[in-house]
Parts: C-alpha cells; sequence; structure tokens
C-alpha cells in the first residue's frame, strides 16, 4: 500500500523535482508554483551574470551600484561605512570597493554636504547609463508582466510573495536560535 507517486511536470510540461511534494488533482499545485519561483531564481541569477559580465564587474560592485542608484534617486547621500553596511563587508574591504568602483568611473567620492569632514560616495552618469541600457529592458517586461495582473491578481501576489518572505526569515531565525 505504497504511496503512488507521478512525474511531476512545471506549467509547460518540462520535468521537474517537485521539490518531495506529490501531485493532487488540482491543475496547477502549490509545487508548480514553487518551481516556477525556483525557474524565475534561476532565470534571475542568469540575467544577473551577463549584467556583471557585460559590465566587467563582480556580484559585490553590481550590488553596490544598485545600492548608489537607489540613493541617489532618494536623495539620499552615502558613507563608505554606509555602503559596507549595507553590503555587509567590511569597512577596508569597502574601501577597496569603493577605490574600484572610482577607478573605473562609475562612482566619485565628494565632500559630505552638512559635514565637511566626512566623504560621500556617489554614482557617476556613465553608472546610470549603462545600467539602464543593460537592465532596463528586462525591468520594463518585468513591469509589464506584472501591470497585466488585475486588482485581486496583485493582492494574492503580494500576500503570496510575503508569506514566503516569513517563512524563509522564520526559518532563518530558527536556525539562528540553535546552538552550534
Amino acid at each position: 500500500m505504497g504511496e503512488e507517486h507521478t512525474t511531476l511536470t512545471s506549467t509547460d510540461g518540462a520535468p521537474t523535482s517537485g521539490y518531495w511534494y506529490t501531485r493532487g488533482a488540482r491543475e496547477i499545485e502549490p509545487v508548480d508554483v514553487l518551481n516556477l519561483l525556483r525557474r524565475y531564481r534561476e532565470a534571475e541569477r542568469r540575467m544577473r551574470a551577463r549584467t556583471r559580465d557585460s559590465m566587467g564587474m563582480g556580484e559585490t560592485h553590481l550590488s553596490a551600484l544598485r545600492y548608489l542608484l537607489r540613493a541617489d534617486r532618494r536623495g539620499h547621500k552615502v558613507r563608505q561605512r554606509d555602503l559596507a553596511s549595507a553590503l555587509e563587508i567590511t569597512p577596508a574591504s569597502a574601501s577597496a570597493l569603493v577605490d574600484r568602483l572610482v577607478r573605473d568611473g562609475y562612482a566619485r567620492r565628494a565632500p559630505h554636504p552638512q559635514d565637511r569632514r566626512s566623504v560621500v560616495v556617489e554614482p557617476t552618469a556613465k553608472t546610470d547609463h549603462e545600467v539602464r541600457a543593460t537592465l532596463g529592458a528586462m525591468h520594463r517586461s518585468m513591469l509589464a508582466a506584472v501591470e497585466g495582473l488585475t486588482p485581486a491578481e496583485l493582492a494574492g501576489a503580494a500576500a503570496f510573495l510575503r508569506a514566503l518572505i516569513r517563512s524563509v526569515e522564520e526559518h532563518d531565525e530558527d536556525e539562528a536560535d540553535q546552538p552550534a
């Protein structure tokens, strides 16, 4: 009397691991959604790798540029220590990172407008142009996909993503509480 297992397929018919879940009677099962999410993460990982390759930089460099561009759009001034904290790297690593970004023309150091003893790190026009050229079409396509959802679908998608975030964060907190 063993449990019957079927070959799981994604919504496009490709076989999937199905994690460790079995298929039920629904047209789209929860495991199908998790498999699609996994495919999305893999597609995004490949896109980020292409972006890094086209810009000739590593993941930390690209993360730093994204952080600097977001802060700049919001009118926030970023000190090197802010960048180190945001990227969870040491101050020495942040200094070397900023040196490389400045050398390559992606960032510049400038006096802090309120604290002349302090220096801020700002993205250059080259950074904004290159990131927009590299990622702009993909971001527009993603936004169009989301804009095509009904208000109910948007609410459902947001609730789903919040629940996934909570489940991952709770799992991380549970593991942090465990003795080594």
